[in-house]
């Protein structure tokens, strides 16, 4: 009965200790694909201040447009977010969307009434509109909300004049001597911080439109911050599509490598592959037109861009048939082993072996003399 009891205590024993393995071996699985996730940028949740931000950014810039949909990004997180509510509405307004934009302010108003941003961009609006009674409510109860801001006041003052009441301009005036300088309070709401995303986003940008000039500035400022390796290592990829796309190949092929030395960007987007396959096909062409330093070059250029091992054994053994009709053996064979090394299913087929072999056999014979 004891040595029964025994086995049986050893063999829940053995099922206990076969079950954490296996947790710990699919726990272990489970971090690596997580941190393989995190590194590649898959995983990263959504900053409604980033977005915030970037429509900041591109408000400075004039861009209306993409800064409000930056502000809706924001607003896709957080419906109730006031500061994206409010920007989002100025940019709207910016656009020449003046209805929706005061729409939105009041019914923000309505929300939160002692929200002094709000009636200052309706005033805002108002004034620039020359609507002085409407701009003056705005203000009047800007100044309320913020009593201490000599700048609100002085542009309340300003509203006064303008509308040609001239007492209670005079009224302010001589409380304005009293008070001290205070920082613009739509400045701070527009503030935005420069960063090497927020500048890649405006490459984007400016790529989507057209803009290449602009496009290439935007993702060279990106490439001079320090943090953020993975938008410079993006950036820099950028610069080498534009490279490729205006036949600067030597730029490309750096912008390349320095992508791959700030974040290797693990990504199926984010290769030189199709270029590559795109100049095998160019080489191809002058192989078959019998000119083949040309299509060295290009065999080459895709080795310089090619990412993955079957583009690149694809370039090698190709490079080693313009080697082979040349007749140089030794260096067909080299690229032909190659070639077979990074992807040995690539050269199955009898046709390209027996060419191999050839190859081979006139390189050992030329050897022997």
């Amino acid at each position: 009965m004891y040595r029964k009891n025994l086995k049986l205590s050893f063999a829940i024993f053995l099922i206990i200790l076969l079950a954490l393995f296996t947790t710990t071996v699919f726990a272990n699985s489970e971090t690596e694909k997580l941190l393989q996730e995190i590194i590649e940028g898959k995983t990263m949740k959504p900053d409604i201040f980033a977005f915030i931000n970037m429509g900041n950014f591109y408000y400075s810039l004039g861009l209306y447009e993409p800064a409000e949909k930056e502000y809706e990004k924001a607003l896709g997180l957080d419906q109730t977010n006031i500061l994206a509510r409010i920007n989002q509405s100025y940019a709207l307004y910016k656009m020449g969307e003046r209805e929706s934009a005061l729409t939105n302010l009041s019914q923000i108003i309505i929300d939160d009434p002692n929200n002094a941003f709000a009636y200052l961009v309706k005033g805002t609006i108002y004034k620039d509109a020359l609507e002085y009674d409407l701009a003056i409510k705005e203000y009047e109860k800007v100044v309320e909300l913020i009593p201490q801001n000599d700048k609100l006041i002085s542009e309340l003052a300003q509203l006064y004049q303008d509308n040609d009441q001239f007492i209670e301009a005079t009224e302010i005036y001589i409380k304005l001597s009293k008070l001290k300088p205070s920082p613009y309070i739509l400045d701070n709401f527009l503030a935005y911080q420069e960063s090497a995303s927020g500048y890649l986003n405006l490459g984007d940008y400016y790529s989507s439109v057209g803009n290449i000039e602009q496009a290439v500035f935007a993702y060279t400022k990106a490439t001079q911050f320090s943090e953020d390796k993975r938008s410079i290592a993006i950036a820099h990829y950028r610069l080498g599509l534009i490279n490729l796309k205006g036949k600067e190949y030597e730029q490309a092929i750096m912008e390349k490598v320095l992508s791959q030395k700030f974040y290797p960007l693990y990504i199926e987007d984010f290769t030189f592959d199709n270029f590559a396959q795109a100049f095998i096909e160019i080489g191809d062409m002058h192989y078959n037109a019998g000119e083949l330093q040309r299509a060295y070059q290009n065999y080459e250029l895709a080795l310089q861009l090619a990412d993955s091992n079957y583009i690149l054994s694809e370039a090698h053994y190709k490079l080693g048939l313009s080697y082979y009709r040349s007749q140089d053996y030794e260096n067909a064979v080299r690229e032909g082993e190659i070639a077979l090394t990074l992807n040995p299913e690539y050269l199955s087929d009898q046709e390209r072996l027996i060419n191999l072999l050839i190859a081979n056999s006139w390189s050992n014979l030329t050897k022997k003399e």
